[in-house]
């Protein structure tokens, strides 16, 4: 089976916001081997929704659409007007919709529903209702021709709820699209791991592709194939597996789903507790960190030294460094990692300078450099790097970077 989505919302295409549904509903089809064709945005103008869905209609193997957006009761909706357009059906009014609308309104907000959302209980002629658990407009669902067409809410929390709708109807048949685990590497970048690769193409059946998608520091791995058999999928897992054997020292998906996930849990292993003391992230890595529940059991605490009167006072930072070397250099970094270890009194901590930018940099320290210490109780590794993205891309790579750093001091020293 092939599938499409259409999402509907001129903020969408206006960058007002990010197409969450989009993301959620694509993962979900593939994970039951359905591959979608087509991701298309329409904005809230009957003509270009039609436009899409007739597009869409003309490809014979899509059977399956979710339109996603536009059946709330404003002006603006018009997705249910757009989908009776296309398909030559009249609206029709449906009672208990409206009633399940009232009482939303009347026993969960205690107030009368506004007369405007009556229009959310209009659908297409021969539509099947799909009623709403997690607000007020419902969906539906529109056979034409050999095509199964879902119309759900835009509200990504009701679109979750819908999806489970959708995927009790999806037939029960052998996959015919496959995607691997993804194979998360940090401390290597896309060409360099593009090539410690290429000796183990033969190993990958040729029904599969494989596919390399860099993310802030990070680089993930997986294959996928539309025509495959169970013996060229253990094949393509066992490929899969040579290289990250290979490539141990970077591959860190086995400990977490995150690298923050990875660290924490490689720290938990070995009963290991880390500082931080961060000036550029301004307590970025902290927060990534503590994201992740449990992180009591390794993180000690956090510094966040961003003057140079903090650094002084908060973790001894000698002055005269501060004069000489300036607040963004090897030396400072080193003090705040050794510091913060020492006052934690935990196995590793972490120092984090830099210029995140956009102002602050000159000729001999531009905007991007940063330098990123990592103290354990016998060694200290001081790192220097050059990032070339804006103020929150060069935050988003420096903690990224400290956490690459944590995470191959764990492999090397500890042996993990």
């Amino acid at each position: 089976m092939k599938a499409a989505i259409l999402g509907v919302g001129t903020e969408l295409l206006t960058g007002l916001i990010r197409d969450y549904n989009a993301y959620f509903l694509a993962q979900r089809l593939v994970e039951r081997g359905v591959l979608p064709q087509f991701i298309i945005f329409a904005p809230d103008q009957i003509e270009k929704i039609v436009s899409a869905l007739q597009f869409i209609m003309q490809e014979e193997e899509i059977k399956l659409v979710i339109v996603s957006g536009g059946l709330g009761p404003t002006e603006d909706d018009l997705t249910r007007e757009a989908v009776a357009r296309a398909f030559n059906r009249n609206l029709v009014f449906n009672s208990e919709a409206w009633n399940k609308i009232q009482f939303f309104y009347r026993q969960l907000r205690n107030v009368e529903p506004p007369e405007n959302n009556k229009k959310q209980a209009f659908i297409p002629q021969g539509g099947e209702i799909l009623y709403n658990e997690r607000g007020t407009a419902p969906g539906f669902k529109l056979q034409v021709e050999d095509k199964n067409i879902f119309v759900i809410p835009g509200v990504p929390r009701e679109a979750e709820f819908f999806w489970s709708l959708i995927e009790k109807e999806l037939p029960q048949e052998e996959e015919n699209f496959y995607r691997s685990p993804v194979f998360k590497f940090c401390g290597i970048g896309e060409s360099n791991l593009a090539e410690e690769v290429r000796p183990f193409l033969a190993y990958l059946p040729s029904s599969f592709n494989i596919a390399f998608l860099p993310n802030y520091g990070e680089v993930w791995l997986y294959v996928y194939s539309s025509n495959y058999s169970l013996e060229q999928k253990e094949l393509a897992l066992l490929f899969l597996d040579k290289v990250a054997h290979h490539l141990d020292r970077f591959f860190f998906t086995p400990y977490g789903d995150t690298l923050e996930e990875a660290v924490g849990n490689m720290m938990k292993e070995k009963g290991l507790k880390l500082g931080v003391a961060e000036s550029c992230t301004g307590g970025l890595v902290a927060n990534r960190i503590t994201d992740v529940a449990g992180s009591s059991q390794y993180f000690e605490r956090g510094y966040v030294v961003y003057s140079n009167e903090a650094k002084k006072e908060d973790l001894e930072v000698p002055e005269e460094i501060l004069k000489e070397k300036g607040a963004v250099s090897e030396e400072v970094a080193r003090f705040l990692a050794q510091s913060v270890r020492r006052k934690g009194k935990v196995d590793l901590g972490l120092g984090i300078t830099g210029i995140a930018g956009p102002g602050g940099g000159s000729e001999g320290k531009p905007v991007g450099l940063v330098y990123i210490a990592l103290a354990s109780e016998d060694d200290i590794i001081v790192q220097k790097f050059h990032f070339s993205g804006d103020r929150l891309m060069n935050k988003r790579f420096a903690s990224q970077s400290a956490l690459t750093m944590v995470f191959q001091c764990l492999k090397e020293k500890f042996d993990l």
